[in-house]
């Protein structure tokens, strides 16, 4: 009889235990979308800072990602914060600011509910200097918004690029990151491809 107490104590105790890892692990995997890692590119390591956002993202998700962002020496804040009846995120606009004044916005307005999009920083662990930041659309959602210049002139969206012939063309540019952005400002934040024609 004492043996069989010891048994049941044990199946529970186990269960219980069970039950708290799961519930623990659950929780963490709910808190927040943001993450840092280190990686090794050449002879230096990085330290790379990603936030994802997206229409479930909640005001302390928000707060954790402004302090998040604040170790990295980046200002970042949110506002234009609009949500539906159910909480969903409708409207965000994000913003960053480097302390060489470095500044990009993000804004997502009056949708059914905003297109998931990221934050980025990635800095020298050595030199503590901040190689790339910026704000990205995550998923398939960016060759959308892929900013298409012909002859020097934006072109409006949806632009297909197969009713150019290919023998009308002289040359192709494609900028990515900071020269797309540098270049276009914010419009170009998903890449830019510049064609010119003969």
């Amino acid at each position: 009889m004492l043996q069989k107490m010891k048994s049941v104590k044990i199946v529970m105790t186990t269960s219980i235990l069970t039950a708290v890892f799961c519930l623990l692990s659950l929780s963490i995997n709910a808190q927040s979308n943001s993450f840092t890692f280190s990686k090794k590119e050449g002879n230096e390591n990085f330290k790379f800072l990603k936030i994802d956002i997206n229409f479930k993202t909640t005001e302390n998700d928000l707060a954790s990602y402004i302090a998040d962002a604040k170790k990295e020496k980046v200002d970042l804040s949110f506002t234009r914060i609009k949500r539906d009846a159910k909480g969903n995120l409708t409207s965000i606009s994000a913003v960053y600011k480097t302390k060489d004044n470095k500044t990009e916005t993000y804004t997502e307005v009056d949708k059914i509910a905003i297109d998931p999009f990221y934050f980025y920083v990635k800095t020298s662990e050595k030199s503590k200097i901040i190689e790339k930041i910026g704000f990205r659309i995550k998923n398939n959602v960016a060759k959308d918004n892929i900013l298409f210049v012909v002859n020097g002139q934006e072109v409006p969206k949806p632009f297909d690029v197969g009713m150019i012939d290919p023998e009308d063309i002289e040359a192709i540019n494609v900028l990515k990151n900071e020269s797309a952005t540098a270049k276009y400002g914010s419009r170009g934040r998903d890449g830019v491809i510049e064609i010119t024609l003969k």
